[in-house]
């Protein structure tokens, strides 16, 4: 009986957020804070300056899904005591932690896992070290180009000279090498087989592309021979090669991690899968002809998107076994905007994404073609001046590629397919992922201090985790415990704690000063979402933000004094994102979702109705980077609403009701 009260209570949440979708997307009201129209009216191939399509909808998050979402990227260096780090980690609010296992790292020969169980940085001591402290691996399964499947590295002499353009190339020995298989490395990048060897005679090879330099005679080059030939035409003998082998690295990876971790008769595995990493980096391997000078198989190059993606799905299901408790996440999304939750098989549990940005520079000589003004009108007669560098970039609608199109609770089309969380079916839901992302402050300004990058990274850590885990994704990764530039660079974890554990074995007793401030912000958003808390809460309160006013009437950008293309307003950006503790205990971070992470905003008033909490309720406010309360003032009390005059910045302060 459950099962079907909870079905028909999805099926009419879904009726009423249709019937709403269709009623609030006739016009944009700047005076609705959410309203669906504000992701509809901004149809993908467009942009807009003005509307939120974050706005577009509102939803109080049960805490346990705040908690259980902290991830991050293990991509510490070998030296480093893995168990440390995990532990500092732990002792922060991680949850989850990302390890890559690519394909090429499987042994040649008999396809078992490579790995020296007395090399602390293997993939075991990763696994061991996150079991130890409770984090659950999130394990890429990859095929990075430079060893992209397993293979043999030998090198080889050239003896005679060989120039840029031409296609043979004469070697001292030609043993073991492989037509088809075997190929010159690293010619442009770290590229294994790059240009592949399509005839030898005698001691010469031709080649499936013309040399991009020149080799010296008596220079030595390096030969892969790849044990399978890259991803090629659909359904070929060479296709079906190898993906079974791709198959074969799947479940090799999941007996071994089960095995590692201890759970191989367990009823969840204790770890999770993401299928690719970004199709911008690396991924030369699924494309046959990016081996060949030409397009020498005619086909449809990205069908390879989907069917690795089914054809591991397929596997999973077969051997069910293996992968029970196991969520799959589609890594193909990660860099591209097409891939739909409509589309994914049914094995498939969520799409990934890597929203990482740079600064953006806006005028009116940049105007585009398609944009939508604030009044949801198709066109773009002016353009703001201003810079955007800001965590939530991509809950915006100032780039069309928007993750609310895919994270929110709205049905909605990119090029005729249903995206959105519940486009697979409102009881079958696939939510985003985010596998990493980061705001690099070394990058941004390459002489920022140490002080000022952590300052910045605590920043952008609590909009990051407060902002995307509230708005539809479950799980999000930071990238990274380690990482370049150390302090400046992407380390979440401090560089003089990566520094104290490849010296120590034992934690610090006090551990304070290796404690980064985004580290010790974290824990204290954590604190406050896990007081009180129910595990079991699933049922959460809609609370709706009636109103939100000020008397200062700072905005992020000057507008051209029309109501087309107004200033956009600190309220306009302000950030509510509830989340629920139990049945009577809300924690709710909010901040002005400034378009600079640089500029430091001081904290200013607004006036805040919310509806939907008991008017007799305790509130408090609370600054997790500074670890100081801050002022919040009930203006006026209603038997299910609030109103309150709070003090905001660009961070998250985070306020606390307490219904009696």
């Amino acid at each position: 009986m459950k099962k079907y009260i909870k079905f028909f209570l999805i099926a009419s949440i879904t009726v009423l957020l249709n019937f709403f979708i269709l009623v609030g997307s006739k016009a944009i009201s700047p005076s609705l804070y959410i309203n669906p129209a504000y992701l509809l009216k901004v149809p993908f191939g467009y942009s807009s300056h003005w509307i939120q399509p974050w706005r577009a909808h509102m939803e109080t998050v049960p805490a346990k899904t705040f908690l259980d979402g902290i991830g991050i990227q293990f991509n510490v260096e070998k030296l480093v005591n893995l168990e440390l780090v995990a532990e500092m980690l732990s002792k922060h609010g991680f949850h989850r932690a990302r390890v890559e296992f690519n394909w090429g790292h499987i042994k040649y020969d008999d396809e078992k896992l490579d790995y020296d169980p007395n090399n602390v940085g293997t993939f075991e001591a990763k696994l061991l070290a996150l079991k130890k402290y409770g984090i659950r691996p999130l394990i890429l399964l990859n095929a990075y180009h430079g060893a992209p499947c397993p293979v043999k590295f030998s090198n080889r002499i050239v003896t005679t000279n060989a120039n840029s353009g031409e296609l043979k190339v004469e070697l001292n020995d030609v043993s073991g090498l492989k037509v088809g298989y075997s190929g010159l490395s690293n010619l442009s990048d770290y590229w294994a087989a790059e240009a592949l060897i399509v005839n030898i005679s005698g001691n010469t090879v031709t080649l499936s592309k013309p040399l991009p330099k020149n080799i010296k005679a008596g220079q030595s080059i390096l030969i892969a021979t790849l044990k399978y030939r890259p991803f090629s035409v659909p359904d070929s003998k060479d296709y079906e090669e190898t993906m079974e082998g791709w198959k074969r690295y799947v479940g090799t990876v999941a007996k071994f991690a089960a095995e590692v971790l201890g759970t191989t008769q367990s009823s969840n595995k204790g770890f999770d899968l993401e299928i690719w990493n970004e199709l911008t980096f690396g991924s030369n391997f699924l494309y046959i002809n990016k081996y060949y000078a030409n397009n020498t198989y005619d086909y449809d190059e990205n069908s390879i998107w989907g069917n690795l993606v089914e054809e591991t799905a397929d596997y999973v299901e077969k051997h069910s076994a293996d992968f029970q408790g196991v969520q799959i996440t589609n890594g193909f999304a990660n860099t591209i905007p097409w891939l739909a939750s409509s589309e994914q098989p049914n094995r498939i549990n969520a799409i990934s994404k890597h929203p990482y940005r740079s600064r953006n520079n806006y005028s009116q000589d940049k105007a585009s073609r398609n944009g939508v003004n604030a009044l949801g009108q198709k066109e773009n007669i002016f353009v703001p001046t201003y810079s955007t560098l800001f965590p939530e970039y991509f809950g915006t609608a100032i780039t069309t590629e928007t993750l609310v199109r895919d994270m929110g609770p709205i049905t909605n089309k990119v090029n005729g397919i249903d995206h959105g969380r519940y486009a697979r079916g409102s009881n079958d839901p696939v939510p985003v992922w985010i596998t990493e992302v980061n705001i690099l402050p070394k990058w941004i300004d390459p002489n920022i201090t140490i002080e000022n990058a952590l300052a910045i990274k605590a920043k952008t850590t609590a909009r990051y985790l407060c902002f995307y885990l509230n708005k539809g994704v479950t799980q999000l990764y930071l990238y990274g415990a380690g990482g370049e530039g150390g302090d400046q660079g992407w380390n979440i974890v401090k560089q003089n704690f990566l520094d104290y554990s490849e010296q120590n074995t034992i934690y610090p007793n006090d551990d304070a000063d290796y404690t980064s401030p985004a580290l010790k912000t974290i824990e204290r958003i954590v604190s406050k979402m896990s007081e009180e808390l129910d595990l079991n809460l699933t049922n959460t309160r809609s609370l709706e933000i009636v109103s939100i006013s000020d008397t200062h009437n700072h905005y992020q950008f000057k507008g051209n004094g029309t109501k087309a293309y107004p200033n956009l307003y600190n309220r306009d950006v302000f950030a509510f994102l509830p989340f629920q503790v139990n049945a009577k205990r809300f924690v709710i971070p909010y901040y002005v979702m400034t378009r600079d992470i640089m500029k430091a905003l001081k904290p200013e008033k607004f006036t805040v109705e919310i509806k939907g909490i008991e008017g007799n309720s305790l509130v408090t406010a609370y600054n997790p980077i500074e670890d100081t309360d801050v002022p919040v003032a009930v203006k006026k009390r209603r038997s299910n609403s609030l109103t309150l005059e709070m003090s905001a910045t660009d961070y998250p302060y985070l306020l606390t009701v307490q219904e009696f």
